[in-house]
């Protein structure tokens, strides 16, 4: 059985961790048994000294224990999961379209993420300023012009469902609670419809939070 070190929505500041939720959907999607370590954000993930620190140095989630084979960063997580069980496709055995499937992995963590945080941090700083707020927005909503223009014509990212869809779709909904109008990017709200139905979003606690935040976008 996998061990998760995850921060669930409940109790947690910040609704829970999203990417600790990537791993969750993966799992799920797998059908692979595991079970959850529960984790304080303030309490097991800060401190320098914290023993979690001693599995992940970076005190963030998720992290994962196959029987004693410890990895962090969700993306690496969710390529070790997928090549592990290659017959759910999450990460096709194709090399052009695993390529693919990684470039999108690569584009979130480096690209998608960092403007999506940039914007949430502009909005919550103690006295905000407007200008960095535009700025900060203009350089999301041009991430999410993208990924808009990537799900023209097809389902999902990658055309199959895919581990991209994973790492991409759980950041996403954040949108709707920083007040993005994500109805001016239809393929992508259709693509987080055909998301949120899936059995394994609906284990991912925090996610499907944010999903609700956006339900008037949604219907």
């Amino acid at each position: 059985m996998i061990k998760l070190y995850h921060i669930e929505s409940e109790g947690d500041p910040f609704g829970g961790s999203r990417n600790g939720c990537k791993a969750v959907i993966a799992l799920e999607e797998l059908g692979i048994n595991y079970e959850v370590n529960a984790l304080d954000r303030i309490n097991d993930c800060r401190p320098a000294d914290a023993p979690y620190r001693q599995l992940n140095p970076n005190g963030v989630t998720p992290t994962i224990d196959d029987n004693g084979f410890i990895l962090w960063e969700s993306s690496a997580i969710l390529q070790y999961l997928a090549k592990n069980n290659p017959e759910s496709d999450l990460l096709p055995s194709d090399s052009k379209e695993q390529a693919h499937v990684i470039q999108w992995l690569a584009w979130e963590g480096a690209t998608f993420a960092p403007a999506l945080l940039n914007l949430f941090f502009a909005m919550t700083a103690e006295e905000p300023d407007e200008q960095t707020i535009a700025a900060t927005k203009d350089a999301f909503l041009s991430t999410l012009g993208i990924l808009n223009q990537q799900l023209a014509g097809q389902e999902f990212i990658c055309g199959r469902y895919s581990i991209a869809d994973i790492a991409n779709g759980a950041i996403t909904p954040l949108s709707f609670l920083l007040g993005v109008d994500l109805t001016q990017f239809p393929n992508i709200i259709s693509w987080l419809k055909r998301l949120r139905v899936r059995p394994s979003w609906q284990a991912a606690g925090a996610v499907m939070s944010d999903m609700s935040a956006g339900e008037e976008q949604l219907i």
